[in-house]
């Protein structure tokens, strides 16, 4: 374990040594670079106007944009103290002179400017992009959806739209009457860095009112290496403090102490049930289609709920509204390729498609259970955006995609997802908008018995249909306040077990199909007590139903719920209520900014989850059963609290945090010793209600900007449950025990080196205690037959994991004005050769029959990967 320390050590004192060779002191981009560092500004400057600008140096620092411009035709001034505007002077000279002797600028009548400003290369919109007119000193940033809204006095002016890495757009602009604007820009082809607008201000971590929320733009995922070929997006959720998973070949991730099912997972508004291919070593998120991705873990907006850890809405691309453009990968483990354009004025289309043939790979794997296995992939994403008119626009979303995985040689695991959305979003008169969105989300999965004459099939399914509208209101008084409501409908096939072949001697089972209504109204919206204290506060209402049709068994009271204590059955028909469940959730957070770089934030919120994932293994698996709430299985219930002090250094450059939460969970579900889970009639008679609690704190780091950027993070976190029923056996006696995921020390280090523009090498190391097994503690031979005696629930752990991943990503030459680009990454998985253990289970010895322990590594040896990406347009 030192040596490993100890490398990650030289690897990062490597990556400050270099980070600290700088280019000429005086050349311009350092000066800039150096000027921000300084003061927290950053300078915008048109390429055009660099060469008439003053020589300036290092001693000019202080004072650079006085240095830069004095005795030169150009000015300047400052917006917001984040950006300083270099312009000609004669901009504004011009329009002093028109108002000299006229009407007052003050008097002249103000019209309202709706612009939007989108990105040509990524085909989608600009968030923090700035639009200013230099001849009034004025400005405006757009918002996270590229748009911006600004009063202007009439007269013609020049308009300047600016955005980090694209060429400065120039507009004369005619003030007469109230106008929306739409402009693209278009990749800068100046070597200079000058400009760095962001999709977020520089100090949104301190002075945003939400704890605990993370957004990361597809740009910013690029960074990260590239793991297995792919800029994953779960994967990099996994390098956030306080999300983890209990290991490789485990599908979803862990968030706060909260088990896999109890994350909501959005693309385009759509639950998604599972994210995983290949049992998670793959998302189904394309990187090509991935707008953008934000994890609430903290503070869960009011407009989300169902679940109680955390939510993570993906958004998708939007076609490029001006030209089209080819964009794809192709690489040893998977290959992709998309297209994205306008149809026509007013349409325009996304979309992707991938592909994935690991299956050499695992034949190299040293493992005899995975090398004889095979595992392939396919999934597509489609997107069409329309504009109806100013008020009104549709976009059409859908995602489909087939895995298979056959372990070893008799049994094979296939699953698919279907998703689907419509949204239709418009305004209301001046300050009232509204979305709605109907959305359908499909799961199959199935397992494969492939040795006669055992073969058999095995299947179950989810099939979901909702509803949502949600109304922002945007005038002066109640600004931000939204609200809205959402119906869902369930319906789980729980399990369909069917002979393959006539020469089959397992015989045919059906278990009955569940069915649920879930339904919702919320609010949320701003609170501002002073310029220092503001949050947000929102309240959400769920009821939930279980419907017929159904037979639900009734037992005899005063005794366990077994097969044999059944009294009754009850039938139920098709729309018949069996079971309601309803109940408020309210939301509160707080942020207290002592200064414009340090705050204080708190949260409490409270959830309720009406559907169960079951599994009684260690890790979650795409063929694990999910179950409605019913007569007998009760909501799951949390009250979250969490505490955060935030604190930015350096002008903004370093963010640090340390956030402390604590989760009571008085309702979740649990599984008795020994449970049967799949096939199962009464399934509520291996099913128990427990309670649990978790707790934490995590400590984040982060440098953002310059040539090493990065973060290092450390978690410390528990997670208990309890299981006392009232009757029959307890679960370890009554007492609390670890959950499956419970891994107290969690520490992640992640680091990014550009030496120079077209190259970027990054690594990430993570380090995370092993996850709670039971263990035997006993074993017994009792009439020749050998019976092994468990220990109570989760009272040891597997040996801590630990892996480094690197990556490399070297852009090729690019001519100018070229519309072709491309780019090539190399990645290096479990760098070292880890045998990280995934599980440790007991088998019989084949000469005496005492039980022997085995462990298994999943992946145990480093995994290198070649992926060529390219873009047409």
């Amino acid at each position: 374990m030192k040596a490993i320390f100890t490398f990650l050590g030289l690897v990062l004192v490597f990556f400050a040594v270099s980070a600290q060779q700088k280019t000429d002191p005086n050349a311009l981009p350092g000066l800039l670079e150096r000027y921000y560092e300084l003061s927290g500004k950053r300078l915008l400057i048109l390429d055009k106007d660099v060469a008439a600008l003053n020589a300036v140096t290092v001693g000019d620092l202080e004072i650079l944009p006085e240095a830069l411009t004095a005795g030169t035709p150009y000015s300047f001034f400052a917006f917001r103290e984040s950006y300083v505007v270099i312009y000609p002077a004669y901009l504004r000279e011009r329009y002093r002179q028109t108002t000299d002797g006229s009407v007052a600028a003050d008097e002249k009548k103000i019209f309202t400017i709706k612009g939007k400003i989108r990105d040509n290369e990524m085909k989608t919109m600009l968030p923090g992009a700035l639009f200013s007119i230099p001849q009034l000193e004025l400005a405006a940033q757009a918002d996270v959806r590229g748009e911006f809204t600004i009063d202007i006095p009439e007269g013609t002016y020049i308009g300047y739209f600016s955005s980090m890495g694209k060429q400065t757009e120039q507009r004369i602009l005619k003030i007469y009457r109230d106008q929306d604007i739409d402009v693209t820009l278009f990749e800068s082809v100046s070597e200079l860095d000058l400009v760095t607008v962001t999709d977020r201000a520089i100090d949104a971590n301190v002075m945003s009112t939400l704890p605990g929320a993370t957004r990361l733009p597809m740009e910013e995922l690029k960074l990260l290496p590239p793991l297995l070929g792919e800029v994953d997006v779960v994967k990099s959720m996994l390098l956030l403090p306080g999300v983890s998973t209990v290991g490789e070949g485990a599908s979803g991730f862990n968030v706060r102490g909260g088990g896999v099912d109890q994350n909501l997972i959005l693309m385009d508004g759509t639950p998604v049930f599972n994210p995983s291919h290949m049992f998670g070593f793959f998302s189904i998120f394309n990187q090509d289609a991935v707008n953008d991705a934000t994890l609430y873990k903290g503070d869960i907006p009011a407009a989300y709920g169902g679940r109680l850890s955390s939510v993570l809405d993906i958004k998708t691309k939007a076609g490029d509204t001006e030209r089209w453009s080819l964009n794809g990968g192709v690489g040893f483990l998977s290959s992709r390729l998309g297209f994205n354009g306008p149809l026509s004025e007013k349409t325009q289309v996304m979309a992707t498609a991938r592909a994935a043939y690991p299956t050499w790979v695992l034949q190299k794997i040293p493992n005899p259970s995975v090398n004889g296995s095979s595992t392939n992939f396919l999934d597509g994403n489609l997107r069409i955006d329309h504009t109806i008119n100013e008020r009104n626009s549709l976009v059409l979303s859908a995602y489909t995609s087939t895995d298979y995985f056959r372990f070893d040689s008799d049994t094979a695991y296939t699953w698919q997802t279907n998703l689907a959305s419509l949204k239709w979003k418009a305004y209301w008169g001046e300050n009232l908008g509204t979305e709605i969105n109907l959305s359908y989300s499909g799961y199959r999965y199935s397992v494969l018995g492939e040795r006669t004459p055992l073969d058999f099939e095995l299947q179950s399914s989810i099939d979901y249909i909702g509803l949502q509208q949600q109304f922002e209101w945007s005038g002066e008084k109640l600004e931000g306040l939204q609200f809205g409501y959402q119906i869902g409908s369930y319906q789980m096939g729980m399990g369909d077990l069917k002979a393959n072949s006539s020469e089959s001697l397992v015989n045919p089972e059906l278990i009955q199909d569940e069915q649920g209504l879930e339904g919702a109204m919320y609010f949320q919206m701003p609170w501002k007590i002073n310029d220092r204290l503001e949050g947000q506060v929102g309240l959400r209402y769920s009821h939930f139903a279980a419907m017929g049709p159904k037979e639900v068994y009734l037992y005899q009271s005063g005794v366990p719920m077994e097969p044999e204590t059944i009294t009754d059955t009850v039938y139920y028909n098709s729309g018949e209520v069996i079971k309601s469940y309803g109940g408020f959730e309210p939301r509160l957070t707080l942020r207290y900014a002592f200064t414009e770089d340090f705050s204080l934030k708190a949260s409490v919120n409270r959830s309720i989850q009406y559907l169960h994932l079951l599994t009684n293994n260690f890790a979650s698996a795409p063929v694990d059963l999910w179950k409605l709430s019913d007569s007998y299985v009760q909501p799951q219930t949390s009250w979250q609290y969490a505490l955060g002090l935030y604190k930015n250094l350096n002008q903004n450059k370093i963010e640090t945090s340390l956030e402390l939460y604590y989760k009571d969970m008085p309702s979740i579900v649990e599984y008795r010793d020994g449970a049967e889970l799949f096939l199962n009639p009464n399934l509520e008679t291996d099913l128990v209600m427990g309670s649990g609690y978790a707790y934490g704190s995590e400590f984040l780091v982060k440098k953002n900007g310059g040539k090493v950027n990065g973060w290092v993070s450390y978690t410390y976190s528990r997670t208990l449950r309890k299981v006392a029923p009232e009757f029959g056996e307890p679960i370890n006696n009554g007492e609390y025990f670890p959950a499956n995921w419970d891994q107290p020390h969690d520490v992640t280090v992640v680091a990014t080196w550009q030496p120079v523009k077209r190259v970027s090498f990054n690594a990430t190391f993570n380090y995370r205690t092993g996850r709670p097994i039971t263990l035997p503690s006993g074993i017994y031979d009792i009439g020749g037959e050998i019976v092994i005696d468990y220990q109570e629930r989760n009272q040891a752990r597997i040996p801590d994991y630990h892996r480094l991943d690197l990556g490399l990503t070297y852009y090729f030459y690019q001519k100018k004005n070229s519309d072709f680009r491309s780019y090539i990454t190399f990645s290096v998985y479990n760098a070292y050769a880890r045998r990280n253990a995934f599980s440790w289970f007991f088998q019989p010895s084949p000469e005496v029959g005492i039980p022997k322990s085995y462990r298994l590594a999943v992946i145990g040896t480093m995994i290198p990967s070649v992926t060529y990406n390219f873009s047409i347009r």
